[in-house]
């Protein structure tokens, strides 16, 4: 009874939804491949279990839904993916990491839904578009950071903060500060501050740094 079960359970699934599921591993492998080289939190196993995830509900909520409320099971996916993207998002010091993990995480459920309602096409075309931006676009933001970099300094003065003496020389430096933080522990007195600006100046910056007596250590 229970391998018959079995049988007509096998027949009762559509070629096409094989079809589906096969592809949403395959674009969530792809577009995980990439994160799993830059060694980010959500790699190649966790995109393709994504997409695939994505293609399953769509289905479901085809199936189970009637035709004017298809969309119930399917519009849950994007809470979902919402607390998923928002675990990879780093808060550190004053800078932000794994928003680009989290886009990715965001594209991966959307081209599973794509795949999953059977626009093959534009699945894979938001396919090769996405690996275009990550790819591609990479480049043209390494030649922007060469130009002008962002640094997340952490320096430790040893008794007291002169203000006045780092306000001027990251103004003489053309540098710019986008967010800052001023804390005590002890004796000691922590900056921590996002510098932005020129490679080559903020290079200049460290040296200063280096020769300050009043810097105990400093970090980025």
């Amino acid at each position: 009874m229970l391998l018959s079960s079995v049988i007509n359970t096998a027949h009762a699934i559509n070629g096409d939804e094989i079809l589906k599921i096969t592809l949403s591993v395959i674009a969530g492998s792809i577009l995980g491949f990439e994160r799993e080289i830059r060694g980010k939190s959500a790699g190649f196993r966790t995109l393709a279990l994504i997409c695939f995830g994505s293609t399953v509900f769509t289905i479901c909520s085809y199936l189970l839904g009637v035709d004017s409320n298809r969309d119930r099971i399917a519009a849950n996916i994007i809470t979902g993916v919402g607390f998923l993207g928002a675990g990879v998002i780093f808060r550190n010091n004053v800078s932000v990491s794994g928003i680009t993990t989290a886009a990715s995480i965001w594209i991966a459920a959307a081209i599973g839904m794509l795949i999953g309602i059977g626009e093959y096409v534009l699945a894979a075309l938001s396919l090769v578009l996405s690996l275009f931006i990550l790819y591609a676009l990479d480049f043209i933001q390494f030649q922007i950071d060469f130009r002008f970099q962002h640094r997340d300094y952490k320096i430790t003065f040893k008794d007291k903060y002169p203000s006045g003496a780092i306000q001027q020389q990251i103004e003489s430096l053309n540098l710019q500060v986008t967010n800052s933080k001023l804390l005590r522990s002890g004796e000691q007195v922590i900056l921590e501050v996002l510098v932005s600006g020129k490679g080559k100046q903020l290079e200049l910056f460290n040296d200063w740094l280096l020769d300050q007596n009043i810097v105990q250590s400093f970090e980025w």
